[in-house]
Parts: C-alpha cells; structure tokens; sequence
C-alpha cells in the first residue's frame, strides 16, 4: 500500500487572494468611511499680540500717547478670537471666554481695533460679510486675496504648518502704508479659513502676522460632539467703497478715498 503524498497548502493561491480580494475589500471599505465622515467642522481659539510699532517706539511720540494705547492694550490682553468652520462656511468673532471683568471692555476694544468687526464667509458663493456695527455689513470677495506659498516651514500646535506670504495696504490722513502679511497654515487640516478675512490658503492658518496685530492658535477643537452652526449675519449689505463712504462722511472728509 502507497504512503498518501501530503498536501501541499497553495501558498500562491493566498498570496493572489489577499492581493485582489481581500486589500480592495479593505481600500472600499475605508474609502466608503471617508465618504460617510465627509463634513470637516471645528473650532479655534487665537491669542493675540500687537506687533512692533515704529511710530509707538519712537523717542518723538509722546508719552501720553504711549500710555494711552498700553491701557487700551491691558484691556485686551486675554481677550481671545473664535473662528468655527463647517465644510465651505465660517465665522470670526470675539469670544465670549471671559477671564476677569476687564473683558467686556477688551472685547469692545478687540472688535473695534483688532478685528475691524466680525467676518462671516461661504465660500460656495464666494461670499464675505464684515459686521461693523449690530446694522451694516460690508461685502467683499475674499477670492481677491492673493498668497505666494514657500516651502518654508514651522510646528504649531503639533501640526506642520507652512508659511504664506500676503500683503496690505492702508491709507490714512498722514499717507499710505504697505504691510507684509504672513501666514502658517496646516495642510493636514483641509478648510481655508483663519483669521478676519484672511482666507484661501489650502489648510487652516494657525499663526497670521496682520498688519498691527498677529493672531496664534491657542486651543483647536475638530469635530466637537455637536456641530457648529455657521449663520449668516444679519444687517444692511453695503459695498466696501459704500462704506468708506459713510466713514469719510462721519470723519468731514479725514480719511481719503481709495484709488
């Protein structure tokens, strides 16, 4: 009586399996994950800090002067920013964290000074509204905003983010000024919003040098238990050049029209 051969385990054969069965199964399935989860939401708390002025450090301006705009900072010291994003919409506001009673005062003082008003934007309609005052919102298109991204690049908050470069022109009674407006966004968190109306770069901004003021990311909360609600703002719609308009009428004629 021959001795049975013994089996040989096709080896090949579970090798070809898991290699056209069983990985696309896994690829479908994630893939299937992704698209059930495909909302991005969350929240971001920015610091500020007021950056280097020329005309506050020089010998020829006066110390009542000085003093006066390092009360007003004292006010805002802790006051902090909140930016909530939902998919393509989002708003910019002053927080309601207060941290002592100096607060209610410093967020008045932020809004005014800081953030030039609250800012909502969808960029599905390629829309931004700007809330002056509890009445009128000025539109604009934060399309316009032109960045040079670099290669440069930067930790925040354990997220690599990398820098953008922008610019800023602002007129007044004594001339006009150019400013250099510098961004670090985190591609790994795929919204293009951040601070004010500074938008459009692919990846969150985490750390953005304005013009008077940079704003960092304290605290960033991704997809909290309960959605944000981003709602558009309630008020009159006016143009950006409508409202210069409306200011320069307020002033007499102080602040210039834009060219």
């Amino acid at each position: 009586m021959k001795t049975p051969k013994p089996i040989k385990f096709p080896f090949k054969f579970l090798f070809l399996f898991r290699r056209y069965i069983l990985i696309p199964i896994f690829l479908f399935q994630t893939l299937n994950c992704l698209s059930q989860n495909k909302d991005i939401y969350g929240s971001v708390y920015y610091t500020n800090s007021s950056n280097p002025n020329e005309v506050l450090n020089s010998e020829k301006t006066k110390q009542s002067v000085k003093a006066h705009f390092n009360r007003i900072n004292e006010y805002m010291i802790d006051v902090k920013f909140k930016l909530e994003f939902f998919n393509q919409t989002s708003s910019f506001t002053v927080s309601n964290k207060l941290d002592n009673g100096l607060k209610p005062k410093g967020g008045l003082f932020a809004d005014k000074l800081i953030s030039n008003g609250s800012y909502y934007s969808d960029l599905n309609k390629n829309l931004q509204l700007r809330k002056v005052d509890e009445e009128i919102l000025v539109k604009s298109q934060p399309s316009k905003l032109k960045w040079t991204l670099t290669q440069e690049t930067k930790k925040i908050n354990n997220y690599l983010c990398y820098k953008a470069i922008s610019s800023a022109t602002n007129k007044n009674s004594s001339g006009e000024y150019s400013f250099e407006i510098i961004a670090w966004y985190a591609p790994k968190i795929p919204v293009s919003f951040g601070p004010k109306q500074f938008i459009g770069l692919p990846g969150l901004i985490l750390e953005l040098k304005d013009t008077h003021y940079t704003f960092y990311a304290a605290e960033i909360e991704l997809f909290p238990k309960e959605k944000p609600v981003i709602k558009i703002f309630k008020g009159k719609i006016i143009t950006e050049e409508k409202y210069r308009e409306r200011i320069r009428e307020m002033m007499g004629g102080f602040i210039p029209s834009k060219n």
